[in-house]
């Protein structure tokens, strides 16, 4: 089915291609890159935080508070890939009949004891005055993530629940620094946030994100794409 991607089809390359056909073709076909973001690192310290806490109960019969909390009959799922699973440059990988490769790294997996499914689980941080919501924001896109995230582990052969879960931590703003050696507090509040995904629509825009890749012509741009209306106006202004 034409060019190939060289290093496949990441969960974010779709993510960009569904919010902007015309920025995924020119960054991963055509090489432009897009104008780097600030990057998140309280919410990669957050990320380790919780993936070694949960790393620390895998394989054991420990009922983690969160678990408890919210009725769940569910362990840290075992497995001998679960840390390819969660490299960001290896993750996930199935073949698609399209000829690419799709892949995306996953946060966690948590095994339901009942059923033997897989729940599908992603950390997110935050500071923000009351609790964290999916339905606000980011959050069409966040639930995109979390259905891409299961379609690849059926895909790849495992028995996945629809419910998935965002598990996130809030950052207080009344925590401080306080002067005993060089330490701070920072107070968290954790959320548990269950979603039932529908990935449905997943296969078919692989196979249009990958038509859009092998097209001779640059497309459309996205109708809400900041970077393409930041580039319009620009050019506007000579």
């Amino acid at each position: 089915m034409g060019e190939k991607m060289k290093k496949g089809l990441s969960r974010s390359a779709l993510e960009q291609f569904i919010r902007c056909p015309r920025c995924f073709y020119q960054q991963r076909k055509l090489g432009l890159k897009q104008p780097s973001m600030v990057p998140l690192t309280l919410a990669v310290a957050t990320d380790a935080l919780l993936k070694n806490e949960f790393d620390a109960i895998r394989g054991q019969d420990v009922i983690h508070a969160v678990w408890q909390e919210h009725g769940l009959n569910v362990r840290a799922f075992e497995h001998p890939d679960i840390d390819l699973w969660r490299d960001n440059f290896k993750g996930q990988r199935i073949s698609h009949p399209s000829g690419v490769e799709v892949y995306g790294a996953v946060d966690d997996v948590w095994e339901n004891l009942e059923t033997g499914e897989l729940h599908i689980v992603d950390y997110k941080s935050t500071s923000k005055q009351g609790e964290p919501s999916i339905d606000v924001g980011w959050g069409e896109g966040y639930k995109r993530q979390m259905e891409i995230y299961q379609w690849l582990f059926r895909q790849a052969g495992h028995k996945v629940s629809n419910t998935g879960y965002f598990l996130y931590v809030n950052g207080s703003k009344q925590g401080g620094f306080y002067r005993e050696g060089t330490h701070g507090v920072m107070n968290f509040a954790t959320t548990l946030i269950a979603y039932d995904g529908n990935d449905n629509w997943v296969d078919a825009k692989v196979v249009e994100a990958m038509e859009c890749y092998n097209a001779d012509d640059t497309p459309p741009k996205g109708d809400e794409c900041d970077n393409c209306r930041y580039f319009e106006e620009r050019l506007a202004l000579g």
